[in-house]
């Protein structure tokens, strides 16, 4: 039996111009119906989320859209919506942060690798960021970046800002998609007190993100411990994605789909024994694909 349902957002729930399609939003509905949580898990920041849920016509996702919690950041927040009965009033109920300790340990490192990046402010004001652009040819995905974020960003031009800076979200470095994987790789070795995650690009798919969070940050971790709170067993999840910052999440899961459109280096690392199925793309109503497969009709 389902009693919670997980999906992801750019490249699972959003098509490809970051539009919920109509029958996806009913289907999320029907869920609500029916008395199962939904839940949006996303690797992005509440300020970006709320941009995204302005695009689709919302007024606020807390009041009429269908979802019952959010985890931002790729977990490092949760947030139930409709805190009080249906009024349009959210409640963070978990986060996590980088101390000022930790955020000078990564810059650093990203130092001595020559990598530009940012870092961004504990939830909820993670859109306030600085950044540091060191590379010898800054890539487009970080120029549109700090477009995106021009009114809250500021440049690290001064020694100890980053110290000064206090504690933070994550620290993000964008890197060309051929070398990406390899380059997280390294990171992950050498930053293995922190948790390090991988996504392609949600503005230009030729560039990997690679994201620095606290060691508890994790989509997989932060559903975990939703579904501990409400006394939901892991085998009654579902969960929905489409990259790699899904991938623990999915294999957590009891039931775990995959959107066509995902890329084949994620869906290899399942083997046959993992609860996996392919539905379809993004563009063509795939989440709506996983509920119909569970047997809920819309």
């Amino acid at each position: 039996m389902t009693k919670m349902f997980i999906t992801d957002l750019d490249g699972t729930l959003f098509n490809d111009e970051k539009r919920i399609n109509p029958l996806d939003l009913q289907s999320l509905k029907r869920l609500g119906d029916m008395g199962i949580i939904r839940v949006f898990a996303t690797g992005r920041s509440l300020y970006s989320f709320q941009q995204a849920v302005e695009k689709n016509g919302f007024y606020n996702f807390c009041e009429d859209m269908p979802v019952d919690y959010l985890i931002c950041s790729t977990g490092a927040c949760i947030i139930k919506c409709n805190a009080d009965n249906g009024s349009n009033n959210c409640k963070i109920i978990k986060k996590h942060s980088l101390t000022s300790e930790d955020v000078s340990r990564i810059a650093t490192y990203f130092d001595t690798l020559k990598l530009d990046y940012m870092i961004h402010r504990p939830v909820p004001d993670s859109h306030y960021c600085l950044y540091k652009q060191q590379s010898q040819s800054l890539s487009l995905d970080f120029k549109l970046r700090i477009e995106i974020y021009k009114d809250f960003i500021k440049p690290i031009n001064y020694l100890g800002a980053v110290r000064d800076f206090g504690e933070s979200t994550e620290v993000l470095t964008i890197v060309p998609y051929e070398d990406g994987h390899k380059t997280a790789d390294m990171i992950e070795l050498a930053l293995s007190e922190f948790s390090v995650v991988r996504a392609t690009s949600p503005l230009n798919e030729q560039f990997l993100w690679i994201e620095i969070f606290n060691k508890s940050v994790s989509k997989s971790q932060a559903v975990s411990w939703l579904a501990k709170e409400l006394d939901v067993k892991q085998q009654e999840v579902v969960a929905v994605g489409n990259d790699y910052n899904d991938l623990d999440m999915l294999k957590w899961a009891g039931h775990s789909f995959v959107v066509r459109n995902a890329p084949q280096m994620l869906k290899d690392k399942f083997t046959s024994r993992d609860k996996l199925m392919e539905v379809a793309s993004n563009n063509d109503c795939g989440v709506s694909e996983a509920i119909n497969s569970l047997g809920i009709k819309i």
